[in-house]
């Protein structure tokens, strides 16, 4: 349970006084008991009179009923009006409840469901990614999500761009080489494995950048940069699709790589910036040169 501001632990705060709001004792930011998930059975809410000690039950930790009198004291009490304590103080980070990203869950929500809403997130804010990041990399999960990106997005842009204009040519629908059908599966296939690996690039661009005194590392930077392709799907837009695809998949994998090191000083987050950028021009002029000579 820590700052969303400047990380700072709030466990053991003081309760406020009645009607005032509590505050991190570190830079002063406010926030909630409420505004956190708990383990189940695994925080303790004391009442700051005896130091009776609950315990919440709730699907997010949260004490169950949220209003009642203490046994100790008779005092009345709330989530709010509570000292918060994790169970067992040497491993608080298992008092708090993961929230993964959805392609990492695990549980019966198929695979199809999960890959659409991480997919879901990188369409619209991929910086959204960022704070559902936090378990040890899966570096080779994150690349089987881009490929399956990647392939549907080359996928999409080679049928509206060379499949159609073959079997319709001149507005009616036309017998077409198996041949010249394979190679563009081929090409596509090909694409889509480049783009996948070229996903390192940005990665190996910022791995050395520190957040909290750690550098990023190779594992999550490519985390960062394989999640933010969904962005490519936009290539479905007719007529610039092809154009508008990659240029809000930059945008979003650049938002991705800064919000990464929210709370870093201007200048970190500037170079996280640019060396992303760089890392995702690099990546488009690999897979061009690639597609170019390569195939």
């Amino acid at each position: 349970m820590r700052c969303k501001n400047c990380d700072h632990s709030l466990w053991n705060q003081p309760v406020p006084p009645e009607g005032v709001g509590r505050v991190c004792s570190e830079c002063g930011a406010p926030y909630a008991a409420a505004d956190f998930d708990y383990g189940r059975g695994k925080v303790r809410f004391c009442c700051p009179g005896c130091d009776t000690g609950y315990y919440g039950t709730s699907e997010r930790g949260h004490l169950e009923p949220a209003e009642f009198s203490c046994i100790g004291c008779g005092a009345h009490l709330n989530m709010e009006r509570c000292i918060i304590r994790a169970h067992n103080m040497e491993r608080e980070n298992e008092a708090m409840q993961q929230r993964d990203l959805p392609w990492l869950e695990e549980g019966s929500l198929g695979w199809i469901r999960r890959w659409w809403r991480t997919t879901s997130l990188s369409l619209s804010n991929a910086p959204n990614i960022v704070p559902l990041l936090n378990r040890p990399p899966k570096p080779l999960l994150a690349a089987l999500f881009a490929l399956i990106n990647t392939f549907l997005a080359s996928a999409i842009a080679s049928g509206i761009y060379g499949l159609f204009p073959m079997l319709f040519p001149g507005g009616r629908f036309t017998t077409v080489d198996p041949y010249a059908i394979g190679v563009a599966l081929v090409g596509i296939l090909a694409s889509s494995l480049a783009i996948t690996v070229f996903c390192a690039i940005p990665a190996i661009c910022c791995c050395w950048i520190t957040r909290k005194g750690e550098p990023l590392g190779f594992a999550r930077g490519y985390e960062l940069s394989a999640y933010s392709t969904g962005a490519l799907l936009f290539v479905i837009i007719p007529c610039c699709g092809f154009l508008i695809g990659p240029v809000v998949w930059a945008a979003q994998s650049i938002g991705v790589f800064v919000a990464y090191f929210e709370g870093e000083s201007l200048g970190t987050r500037i170079l996280a910036g640019v060396c992303s950028a760089a890392g995702f021009i690099a990546t488009v002029g690999g897979g061009v040169l690639f597609l170019t000579y390569g195939i």
